[in-house]
């Protein structure tokens, strides 16, 4: 019998597992064997939210395969022929020997494992905490799928009335609809920047992202530092804040992000980057022969900035993990990088990015712009049409495609995803504009959120007719001039003078202005006081603005 591969993965998540089930797939000439430390292997860590918020009833829901069956153990090795070692730390690699030193957590005895391939799927472990805080059943990380089931357990037979969320990432924004929505819980949120989702939006676009949390009822402490977390006698912590403020909750989530876990890595002489985590060329080879790393301990090279960035998403890791899987069997697969893709679902709102913020398109040197729209995700005559804000940021020099941040209730994945795609092959605001997509009413305008982004955009290079952001509304001081019918004024009344000429009658009132001075130009979400400026530059204006979003955002500054 010809000798088997012997295939070693440290690491039962999404780039692990996805590794041994594809490899399984492409050959019974592999023993592939899985190093887990925790008691559950596959599990769903993006689905933890769902569980602490009791939307999901048990807590091996997120580890199960579409048609009920647990994915533990003994489904891996009838189903995926892979045998897999729960509850097991590895401890140390012997890259001469090439072995792995592998510890039972249960019996605490210690046995080695052979490989000819070995996978590094060790994940990501928190940040720690700058601030003070002690030990207690009333603080806790948001990252184990145990920390899940902690406190599930804890505020089904406690009575808890108050949560406070330090730190307003995807996983602290997700925890505040869990406290709100179904247990009810007062929440607040502390972050130390000026906004909600800092690596997602920029300060500019996160006006409505803002609202909505606050109409949920969630109290958000912006622009806030922790000093440090301290607990009463009754173990209820309490916050404390750099400007003397005191938040006191009966439990505390430390939402802070996630960095590589790589101490085994380093202990290894495995290279490391500026993120700290692995390196690894596109094969996903690490500097050590026949070792791989794949999934959120690992950096990747960002295909925007050509430089390495950190990427620590499960749809990525998922097909880490399959490359991996095609490198070791031969058939020579690549990851060549990514951009940065992510949504996520608040409030019945999604929430989408893609690429870079314009703050960090600067802080990597492009010569970038932006503008806003506030459009519909179909017809406006369609019963189901919802809302759609987008922002869209680009290089002035070439047109190249940076980023797209998005908020709405109805079609919006679809628009991200497009988006990344383009995005990722170095496309421009021409290739946006001509971009092809399926059009139906009940899902689509005739021209969509891209097309439209994309011709405003070069609008605002080619003609200079400017988007003005609309947390910049107050600070404007040139003729403010609102297009909008009297009913929508009255419905949404701008806290600032303006000259209000309705859009019927603008034609008749273009020269009653000094042609040298700054005009911006308001309607309720964009659209005609982008019309109406191109009007005004026809007929001589110079420094045209429009407000980007229009009203409907202008508002919420």
């Amino acid at each position: 019998m010809k000798n088997m591969k012997k295939v070693v993965i440290i690491g039962g998540m999404a780039a692990g597992c996805k590794c041994a089930a594809r490899l399984s797939r492409l050959s019974s000439e592999f023993e592939i064997s899985i190093i887990e430390k925790n008691s559950f292997l596959s599990y769903g860590t993006c689905g933890m939210p769902f569980y602490a918020s009791g939307d999901i009833d048990s807590f091996f829901d997120l580890a199960k395969t579409p048609y009920g069956l647990l994915r533990n153990e003994d489904y891996f090795l009838k189903v995926k022929n892979v045998k897999a070692f729960l509850n097991t730390e590895a401890l140390s690699i012997n890259r001469d020997e090439k072995t792995l030193n592998c510890k039972n957590l249960k019996d605490n005895t210690q046995f080695t494992l052979e490989y000819d391939f070995l996978l590094l799927a060790t994940g990501a472990k928190v940040c720690e905490a700058p601030f003070p805080y002690p030990p207690s059943d009333n603080i806790s990380f948001f990252h184990n799928p145990l920390d899940a089931k902690k406190f599930r357990e804890k505020v089904q037979i406690e009575k808890i009335d108050k949560v406070a969320i330090i730190g307003a990432g995807l996983i602290g924004c997700e925890l505040a609809e869990a406290m709100r929505s179904l247990w009810g819980i007062e929440t607040h949120i502390i972050e130390r920047e000026n906004r909600l989702l800092p690596k997602m939006f920029d300060s500019d676009f996160n006006l409505l992202a803002n609202k909505i949390f606050k109409d949920e009822g969630v109290k958000l402490h912006l622009f806030s530092k922790v000093e440090k977390v301290t607990v009463d006698s009754k173990e209820n912590p309490c916050i404390h804040l750099s400007n003397g403020d005191l938040i006191e909750c009966n439990y505390a989530f430390i939402c802070l992000g996630i960095k590589p876990n790589v101490v085994l890595a380093k202990q290894s002489g495995i290279k490391t980057g500026d993120f700290a985590g692995i390196l690894t060329n596109e094969k996903l080879q690490t500097n050590i022969e026949g070792v791989f790393a794949a999934g959120d301990c690992i950096e990747l090279k960002n295909l925007i900035t050509e430089q390495n960035d950190y990427f620590p998403l499960g749809s990525l890791a998922n097909r880490q993990g399959r490359a991996v899987a095609d490198n070791i069997f031969g058939l020579k697969s690549k990851f060549t990088g990514a951009i940065g893709t992510s949504s996520i679902k608040v409030f019945d709102y999604y929430f989408a990015s893609s690429g870079l913020t314009e703050e960090r398109a600067k802080q990597f040197g492009f010569n970038s712009a932006s503008v806003v729209i506030s459009t519909y995700d179909r017809p406006d005559y369609h019963p189901d049409v919802e809302d759609l804000v987008s922002k869209l940021v680009y290089d002035i020099n070439t047109y190249k495609l940076l980023g797209l941040q998005l908020i709405g209730k109805g079609e919006l994945t679809r628009y991200i995803d497009s988006f990344s795609a383009f995005c990722q092959k170095g496309a421009t605001l021409y290739d946006l504009l001509e971009f092809e997509h399926s059009y139906t009413p009940s899902h689509s305008s005739p021209l969509n959120p891209l097309n439209n982004l994309a011709s405003i955009a070069i609008m605002q290079e080619e003609n200079r007719l400017m988007c003005l952001p609309p947390n910049l509304l107050s600070k404007f001081s040139g003729i403010i001039i609102d297009l909008r019918e009297a009913n929508e004024i009255k419905a949404s009344p701008l806290r600032i003078n303006t000259i209000k000429i309705p859009i019927s009658d603008i034609r008749e009132r273009i020269n009653d202005f000094d042609k040298r001075e700054d005009i911006l130009l308001i309607c309720q979400r964009g659209p005609r006081a982008f019309e109406v400026g191109c009007y005004f530059m026809q007929n001589g204006y110079k420094n045209v603005f429009y407000l980007g979003g229009g009203a409907h955002l202008g508002n919420l500054e």
